[in-house]
């Protein structure tokens, strides 16, 4: 049968993968070492490429993991390692929609549907939460908790041909953070590579590559809070170089990171040209690309102003056109999809030009990771970055296996 002839093959396959060497003296055989190499988790993951579960017992780089929308995980890092396992989970739907909502999963698709990263107890400071932040969002809809309507006082949405950005003035109280707190940067790297918010997942349906509807998964991202300003930025998986979401210059903030206007009372929804890459310009004809220090004095002076790129055709909304959902506590017509408004006054074709955001001293304090003043006026102050890992909610499951499926599964497993 063919059962019989796959475990014959299976078995035969085994013997085939261990050698045999003669012993000096001739009278019995023993065999080879085992390899010295063990899998990498890259390797597993790769070995677990046809399905969407990744079989491995420790750990992926967050920016490893890929899952259609409908096949998101219950949690990305369910993993006791280093700071895991993540505290959230990922799977967010009217069941875990509310105030107390740990969805780590968050969708940034419009200047009226958008999420950003807030603390997950109140009166917090991304210093001490960043490993277990959670989804705050716009609208209702998403499984997530919902920004305190009225605490958004500004926002731009900004859409490039590499990038999607959003930026604005807050109270941050609505995302859960302390009033003072000067705030710092998510995103999904960290020095372990395991994010912050560990095991956080980042959609949108507005990607410049995307086809307006469809939720697309985004691992290139940062996200900024804190002073009372916020930005958040999506770059475009198709597009790799020059990076513009670089997390290397945390110490900076928005102004460097994300420069845009922050116009008080002001929300619009812009097309726009590519700001120049974070670090890099140029004076007197000369480009450089300036490093950033482990930390910053409170009077350092940056040697170069950030250039706002112009933007145009943009739309000018009331703040109650945009947020009026998440005000009346209604869904966006559809939870995959930007919620709809419309405008009431402007249409600009030129907005902004190159005009430089004057930002004079960057103020900080020690840091031990990845958090940094996102203050909007001229100085920016950096705070420690501990993180603490949450219990574990418990993981996905697996569909029982056909017992052949077992067998190819153990006979692969035993040839490792």
């Amino acid at each position: 049968m063919l059962s019989l002839h796959f475990l014959a093959a299976a078995l035969a396959a085994l013997h085939s993968f261990t050698p045999a060497h003669a012993h000096p003296g001739g009278g019995t055989i023993t065999q080879s070492p085992p390899a010295q190499r063990t899998p990498t988790h890259r390797d597993l993951a790769k070995r677990a490429a046809a399905a969407t579960t990744y079989e491995t017992t420790s750990p992926l780089p967050l920016t490893d993991y890929n899952y259609p929308f409908s096949a998101i995980p219950y949690q990305v890092n369910p993993y006791a390692i280093g700071r895991g396992p993540q505290a959230g989970y990922n799977i967010c739907n009217s069941t875990t929609e509310g105030a107390t909502s740990e969805c780590q999963t968050m969708e940034v698709n419009s200047a009226a549907d958008f999420c950003l990263w807030g603390s997950p107890t109140p009166d917090g400071q991304i210093g001490d939460v960043e490993a277990a932040v959670v989804a705050y969002c716009t609208q209702a809809g998403h499984g997530t908790r919902i920004i305190t309507p009225g605490s958004i006082t500004a926002v731009q949405f900004m859409k490039t041909s590499a990038y999607i950005q959003i930026t604005g003035l807050f109270d941050q109280g609505g995302i859960g953070l302390m009033a003072n707190d000067t705030g710092g940067e998510l995103d999904p790297h960290g020095a372990d590579l395991l994010g912050n918010p560990i095991g956080g997942l980042v959609y949108s349906t507005g990607m410049p590559s995307g086809d307006g509807k469809t939720l697309q998964q985004v691992t290139s991202w940062n996200n900024f809070v804190g002073s009372g300003q916020f930005c958040i930025k999506l770059c475009d998986p198709t597009i790799t170089s020059p990076n513009y979401c670089l997390n290397s210059y945390d110490l900076i903030g928005c102004a460097y990171n994300m420069p845009a206007a922050y116009t008080p009372g002001e929300f619009t929804s812009c097309e726009g040209e590519l700001q120049d890459v974070v670090g890099v310009y140029t004076t007197d004809g000369t480009t450089t690309t300036w490093s950033m220090p482990a930390s910053l004095s409170p009077t350092t002076t940056l040697p170069w102003q950030p250039r706002i790129p112009a933007s145009s055709n943009c739309v000018t909304y009331s703040s109650a056109q945009l947020f009026s959902a998440s005000i009346s506590g209604a869904a966006p017509a559809s939870a995959s999809s930007s919620a709809s408004v419309t405008p009431s006054v402007s249409v600009s074709t030129s907005v902004s030009s190159g005009t430089p955001l004057t930002i004079a001293t960057v103020t900080t304090a020690p840091a031990t990771g990845s958090a940094s003043g996102t203050g909007s006026t001229s100085t920016a102050s950096a705070t420690s970055t501990g993180a603490s890992g949450g219990a574990a909610n418990g993981a996905a499951g697996l569909a029982p296996a056909s017992g052949l499926a077992v067998l190819a599964v153990a006979a692969v497993a035993a040839l490792l």
